[in-house]
């Protein structure tokens, strides 16, 4: 409990992860149209009030985080996996090779990330509508910071005894990225994880809201969002607009705690 701004990140997104698993217990069908309910307040059988359809509010979120959260999973173990293979390779090649590759990183990380998951999508002629082609296009906009924080990483791991032992026991680069390389590195790959989360569910979510992200009646906090404001029902922007705050808020908590933890010189400040 000294790193208190990390736990409280870890109790919200614990409680974001709750109310995921909201739509189990309730009693209201998100996808259950009835007029006669439409727009009603917040009352103890709605929470949230109803939107212009007349279904449930909290359901809805509920069930629009959990569709937020697969899409973000499935993006970031892309992310974190191009991410560390890229980033290795560019440090045990070294040179030339790595200088290109970095290059390329560079050059991608200088153009916004919506802007590269929107010409993924356009360029390839992916259905934006389907979870796997956002994730693919979350993914490939999202990898070059992994990379570039794997790279520094595995720079100072090569240098290490313990790996120019292996080497020179005669141990190929494939044994020690096994061995010795990819068990050293959990602690960076989970600060690029936490790093990364936030800004794939934003990333989500402004897919959602210029019609590019999952369509009704799929549920995500972006497209809920999104019909919010094209029915000019501000109460749906704010409840979905503060549920991707907490989330990326949380996020970061955790991943700065996690840093702190993982770096002696601000442990010990």
């Amino acid at each position: 409990m000294r790193w208190k701004t990390a736990a409280a990140g870890v109790v919200l997104l614990v409680v974001l992860g709750f109310v995921a698993v909201f739509p189990a217990v309730s009693p209201w069908d998100p996808d259950d149209v009835d007029f006669d309910l439409a727009r009603q307040r917040s009352s103890v059988a709605h929470p949230l009030g109803t939107d212009q359809f007349g279904r449930d509010l909290a359901t809805r979120i509920a069930v629009g985080g959990r569709t937020t959260l697969l899409i973000a999973g499935g993006a970031l173990v892309s992310i974190l996996v191009v991410g560390f293979v890229w980033g290795t390779a560019a440090a045990l090649a070294g040179g030339l090779a790595d200088s290109l590759l970095m290059r390329i990183v560079d050059g991608l990380l200088a153009l916004p990330r919506l802007l590269i998951a929107i010409i993924v999508l356009v360029a390839l002629k992916l259905d934006a509508a389907t979870i796997p082609a956002l994730v693919f296009a979350l993914a490939v906009a999202g990898w070059m910071l992994t990379a570039r924080l794997v790279r520094g990483h595995m720079l100072s791991l090569r240098s290490r005894e313990f790996v120019k032992a292996s080497r020179a026991l005669g141990a190929g680069w494939t044994h020690v990225v096994r061995r010795h390389l990819l068990p050293n590195s959990t602690g960076i790959l989970l600060v690029a994880l936490l790093l990364e989360l936030p800004a794939v569910v934003l990333g989500e979510a402004f897919l959602s809201v210029l019609g590019l992200g999952p369509q009704p009646p799929t549920s995500t906090w972006g497209n809920i969002a999104y019909d919010g404001w094209t029915s000019q029902r501000m109460w749906e922007v704010t409840v979905a607009t503060l549920a991707i705050t907490v989330f990326a808020v949380s996020a970061n908590l955790v991943a700065d705690g996690v840093a702190d933890r993982l770096d002696p010189r601000r442990r010990r400040a």
